[in-house]
């Protein structure tokens, strides 16, 4: 069975747990005993094989830009013309068995994590910029030089980030950075890590980072993407007031502009009391017995803890 430890080795799990996780960059340069095992997922044999079977995939037109095109041969187009393409692979059961597995290992509730795959072929990558997922980036085949930094302008962003110049103005990422401009460049003191077949790097959520891929590449990365505080609390009172038939009602008329606006205003203001009810029922005791009724409230579960894997970590006869 695939775990963790396989992923992360020859860091052990506990170590890996009590840091670099979540928040240091961390990385292996090569495993060839990992590669190979990929290597044996048949829907990995190439990227021929990965972009054919996708319903989408999303291809780097440059400067950060991701245009989606159907899986098949435009996306095998993409791909010849020396484009990077990356597909969700939640379809291939051993990866979506892997990502259930290592859900259980970190703790995380069921559905936080999905799987990808990027293809690349000759001198390709992704440009400098930040993501709001955490990504364990498994490179199968190929070889990648990768260079990271942790970002000192924004805190748990919530959308990708890219360098000034290059950042939208009015983006999310611009409205909740702390500092801005953001850098133009990677910063000079970057990790470089060149990474080979087997090899993995773990990016936590924010970290500038930036990719140039030599040959023919294939990467299955597995992405920690939900849920944030502020979204089990929002499923917590949206499940609570579920339960009661006003909230349930449509909001009509709110932008009227013939008097029935201040009817619908009326009927929010008379739903606020029962939010504040429900809220205090929520918050009431210590703080630990409400943090612990929230998380029970948003419905979150954890990953079924049986899973099969078809993975093994044999290493490759000469």
């Amino acid at each position: 069975m695939f775990q963790l430890a396989d992923l992360i080795s020859p860091l052990p799990p506990a170590k890996f747990l009590a840091g670099p996780w979540p928040d240091q960059a961390w990385w292996r340069t090569e495993s060839p005993a990992q590669a190979f095992a990929f290597e044996k997922i048949p829907e990995l044999a190439n990227a021929h094989a990965v972009l054919a079977s996708a319903g989408s995939v999303g291809v780097f037109i440059g400067n950060g830009d991701v245009q989606m095109v159907p899986g098949g041969q435009i996306a095998i187009d993409n791909y010849e013309a020396g484009r990077t393409c990356f597909v969700r692979s939640d379809h291939i059961p051993t990866l979506a068995e892997h990502t259930e597995r290592l859900t259980v290992e970190l703790g995380l509730p069921q559905g936080s994590m999905h799987s990808e795959i990027f293809c690349s072929k000759g001198d390709s990558g992704a440009t400098m910029h930040s993501d709001y997922d955490i990504n364990f980036a498994l490179l199968v085949r190929g070889s990648k030089r990768w260079r990271l930094a942790p970002n000192q302008h924004i805190r748990n962003q919530v959308g990708q980030c890219f360098p000034q110049g290059h950042e939208k103005p009015g983006s999310i990422g611009m409205r909740l950075a702390d500092r801005q401009p953001f850098p133009a460049a990677m910063p000079q003191n970057a990790h470089v890590a060149d990474i080979a077949a087997g090899g993995l790097v773990f990016v936590p959520r924010g970290w500038w980072h930036q990719t140039e891929s030599r040959g023919e590449c294939l990467q299955v990365n597995f992405v920690v993407k939900r849920s944030m505080w502020l979204t089990v609390l929002s499923r917590a009172i949206r499940n609570v007031l579920l339960e009661q038939a006003d909230w349930r009602a449509y909001a009509l008329d709110v932008f009227a502009t013939d008097g029935r606006q201040d009817k619908a205003l009326d009927s929010l203001a008379g739903l606020l009391p029962s939010l504040q009810a429900e809220l205090d029922k929520m918050l009431s005791g210590d703080q630990r017995q409400a943090a612990r009724r929230i998380i029970e409230l948003s419905g979150l579960k954890p990953a079924p803890q049986a899973m099969p894997a078809n993975l093994t970590t044999t290493q490759p006869t000469s």
